[in-house]
């Protein structure tokens, strides 16, 4: 809980740089000329600039949805989730913006004539601090499946208050409750019931 305020200030603060380092790549395109014309005539440096604006709105968009998710006071596993990612996507945009700008820039972007250096030290930090990337993927995939886990639970819940269909056969409730149900339904269907965990399994995937 505590590092959710450091890893959203990492995401915005990773927008933020990435906006910076479009603007100036974008800047230096349209008066730098080559062959006798603005370099962002050619489709190789104009479409590094429009990738990285995609890029950039992609992550936006992630970070804003889970600031709001914060400020709802949502499920504290689902917050954690959308914090990693947001962790994640802005920095690792960040870091390729910034790359984009330098390559758009050419040998200058490699100068402190430009801010374009100091950006890409900063945003290879931004990967790092609060937790690196890898952590949040750990986080994330953590998260996720105890989400799955109880999405199931809840599926399983539900099925034993209603009516199951296994194949074409009407199953009730206490189907699910038996010790060894009968499979007669499945294997007319030509489906193997070796295939699933168990006889329960055949059941919910067969709803």
């Amino acid at each position: 809980q505590m590092m959710i305020p450091e890893r959203m200030t990492s995401a915005a603060g990773a927008l933020g740089l990435a906006r910076a380092a479009i603007e100036i790549a974008a800047r230096y395109a349209d008066r730098r000329r080559a062959f006798g014309q603005k370099i962002r005539e050619f489709e190789g440096v104009s479409f590094k600039i429009a990738e990285s604006i995609t890029a950039l709105d992609a992550a936006r968009a992630l970070t804003h949805a889970t600031a709001r998710v914060i400020d709802r006071g949502d499920d504290p596993s689902r917050v954690r989730r959308l914090v990693s990612e947001s962790k994640k996507l802005a920095t690792e945009t960040a870091w390729n913006v910034v790359n984009a700008a330098m390559q758009v820039l050419g040998g200058i972007g490699y100068t402190n004539v430009y801010p374009i250096e100091r950006l890409l030290r900063d945003a290879r930090l931004m990967m790092i601090w609060t937790g690196t990337n890898e952590i949040m993927n750990l986080v994330i995939q953590h998260e996720y499946y105890k989400e799955l886990a109880s999405m199931l639970t809840a599926k399983r819940k539900d099925l034993t208050l209603g009516v199951v269909v296994c194949g074409w056969q009407p199953v009730t409730a206490d189907y699910l409750n038996a010790e060894r149900p009968p499979l007669e339904a499945i294997r007319e269907q030509g489906i193997d019931p070796a295939l699933f965990e168990s006889d329960r399994e055949i059941v919910l995937q067969y709803t």
